[in-house]
């Protein structure tokens, strides 16, 4: 069932619609909605409120101009275009692609290659100039304003909604018809264990927790020189506190003999920086050769999973069962690819099409052939850890000290020179495929808790690392003596009341204990709506007008799983109120459909834009003919200029 608040009598003169967060998904939305008006104007003139908490409409947090340089986009810059070909054409006028943009901008000595990858900050500025491009092309009878602050409330009103707006001096309420719900990342209310640490750190003058890293610069600030540091979490967030830590306090990197870098400290940083997490392992660098645009693949095919649902029944899937065998053909199949081009042609491989079996004999052939040649081992790509036990922590320390150094061998070697490298980042394409069967419950809750709790962070690790540069730099810190991966594997965190301090202690490794005074979460946490610090969401939640999804097996006392995302309609995304019922005026786009949806958290321009822009148009359009057919029922007049 859907509902709609505004009535068509109840049209007032102007449309009005409200987009809350200007970040990347918000800004192709706004640039989708101008297009779709540019080509199939409305008859009444629209005015959109578009909400940021920054005055950098079109950019995040995450791609503040104002961070520092060292801290780098995980995407190489060639793969950045804002302005791709899309239906109905552009209002403003395709633009430039990032490398264009950052040539006529900057006029670089060296002209770019598309394969380096630069500082978020500058990915920023880009993002503001295409929402200053857009802003400045509106189509006739679009007007925009801009309000820098946070949405609060949206609150039912007699005409439309009433949207609650806490901006830099005020509040002030704002009318709307139509809402797209574009927030992005969220902080997360504490839970216990997070409170204890805080209480811990109030209690204990000279220990603190930091809940979150970002903005990195200020929230780095509170450590002092000289403190030790423990991080949760090893991935993207922690290399760039780290970074500021480090070379934000005036430290070097240089290229040394052997092609390594080496770190110069200046004396501001820590004492010790300790990261810990589940594996203890850091990300592995991206491939430098990583294309734009994957090969197709051949397993792993949309036919594939469907005809695997066929088979089914209509009965949702299980990822070990169904289809983790399709993801290892397609790692199999990119591996020898690699090796097999080495040696003797790929051929006899390629010429085994889709059919496994045949793969199989052209591989064991092959191997049989060439035994020095190693088999594709899915685990130990996977958890290169996997059983092995450690004697120590300076045992556990060194493996991930080769580990590093490994895992930067393969990314200079790229995937068309690695195998492993080749196949496990197919992922990139699996994913996708992967996303139209998990999405609103393909999957079992069972097996879509599984997917998102165990295999995604795993897979996170090995595909979706930084570039190579950050990856060298965390190892000439290592080899410096500030970052110890000694206690990184899965500790417990014990607030020490006598020392005034926190405890890290590996049950699982002997003797592996340190001691930090700051703790800090460098984790980006996850979408909960139900812990969702802003209040927005909590107020939409306690009205009864949305609810968290859930992925539910027919039985009424069956599983069910909430990845925490907000449940909405499947095809246009609107909100779903807390009687299961879908509201035609808000919708949602992004991060707060992560978990239900996956692949929110990039730059790339997202297919649902264009799909809310056309509905939404097309709701409008027919409010204003059920509203002329009103008025000529009424008064008997007909307007023959009427372009249905």
């Amino acid at each position: 069932m859907i509902t709609s608040r505004t009535q068509p009598a109840e049209l007032p003169i102007a449309h009005s619609i409200a987009i809350v967060g200007l970040g990347p998904k918000g800004l192709h939305s706004l640039e989708r909605l101008l297009a779709e008006v540019n080509a199939r104007p409305l008859r009444r003139s629209l005015q959109i409120e578009l909400f940021n908490r920054t005055a950098d409409f079109g950019t995040s947090p995450i791609y503040d101009p104002a961070q520092p340089e060292y801290i780098l986009v995980n995407v190489s810059i060639g793969e950045l275009d804002f302005w791709t070909p899309v239906d109905p054409p552009i209002a403003a006028g395709k633009g430039p692609s990032f490398v264009d943009w950052y040539h006529g901008t900057f006029s670089p000595e060296a002209p770019l290659t598309g394969n380096e990858y630069l500082s978020r900050a500058v990915v920023g500025r880009y993002l503001i100039d295409c929402f200053r491009r857009i802003r400045n092309a509106l189509p006739p009878g679009v007007t925009v304003r801009s309000h820098v602050g946070e949405v609060v409330d949206i609150e039912p009103g007699d005409l439309g909604y009433k949207i609650h707006f806490a901006g830099r001096n005020d509040r002030v309420e704002i009318r709307a018809d139509k809402i797209l719900l574009a927030t992005g990342h969220s902080r997360i209310v504490p839970d216990p264990e997070e409170k204890r640490y805080q209480e811990f750190g109030v209690r204990h003058s000279g220990a603190a927790f930091i809940p979150f890293v970002y903005p990195v610069v200020e929230s780095m600030a509170s450590i002092p020189r000289g403190a030790k540091v423990a991080f949760k979490g090893v991935g993207l967030s922690f290399i760039d506190a780290v970074l500021e830590l480090t070379e934000g306090r005036g430290g070097s990197f240089e290229r040394v003999a052997g092609g390594w870098l080496s770190y110069t400290a200046s004396g501001n940083e820590p004492l010790s920086i300790i990261p810990f997490s589940r594996s203890g392992l850091p990300m592995a660098p991206k491939a430098d050769d990583l294309p734009p645009f994957m090969r197709p693949l051949t397993f792993f095919t949309p036919e594939a999973l469907a005809e695997i649902r066929q088979q089914k029944g209509g009965q949702k899937l299980d990822f070990d069962r169904d289809l983790l065998p399709l993801f290892k053909l397609e790692m199999e199949l990119q591996y020898y690819r690699v090796l097999m081009r080495t040696d003797k042609g790929v051929e006899p491989l390629e010429s085994s099409g889709n059919d496994a079996e045949a793969m199989h004999r052209v591989v064991d052939s092959y191997l049989l052939e060439n035994p020095s040649r190693k088999r594709f081992d899915f685990t130990e790509a996977f958890d290169p850890i996997g059983e092995r036990c450690f004697d120590s922590g300076k045992e556990f320390a060194v493996f991930v000290e080769k580990y590093m150094e490994r895992e930067i061998a393969r990314a200079r070697l790229g995937q068309g020179g690695c195998g492993v490298k080749a196949a496990v980042d197919i992922w990139y394409e699996v994913r996708k495929v992967l996303g139209s069967v998990l999405k609103f419950g393909g999957l079992s809750p069972e097996s879509h808790r599984r997917v998102l709790e165990y295999y995604f962070p795993r897979l996170k690790r090995i595909v979706f690392g930084p570039p190579t540069i950050n990856i060298e730099k965390l190892l000439a810190l290592v080899r410096a003596g500030l970052v110890d991966f000694s206690v990184a594997r899965n500790p417990r965190v014990l607030p020490d009341e006598t020392y005034g301090c926190f405890e890290l202690r590996c049950d699982d490794i002997p003797g592996a204990v340190a001691r930090a005074e700051v703790l800090v979460d460098a984790r980006y946490p996850a979408p909960n709506m139900l812990r969702d610090a802003m209040p927005l969401y909590r107020n939409l939640y306690n009205r009864g007008m949305l609810r968290p999804y859930q992925n539910r097996t027919p039985l009424s006392n069956g599983p069910r799983y909430s990845p925490g995302a907000i449940d909405m309609t499947e095809r246009f995304h609107f909100v779903v109120d807390s009687n299961g019922v879908g509201n035609e005026d808000i919708s949602v786009i992004g991060i707060p459909t992560e978990g239900n949806l996956v692949g929110n958290k990039n730059l790339a321009r997202d297919d649902y834009s264009g799909v809310w822009a056309a509905e939404v148009v097309r709701q409008l359009r027919c409010r204003e003919r059920a509203l002329e057919d009103d008025l000529v029922t009424t008064s008997g007049l007909v307007d023959s200029s009427w372009d249905a």
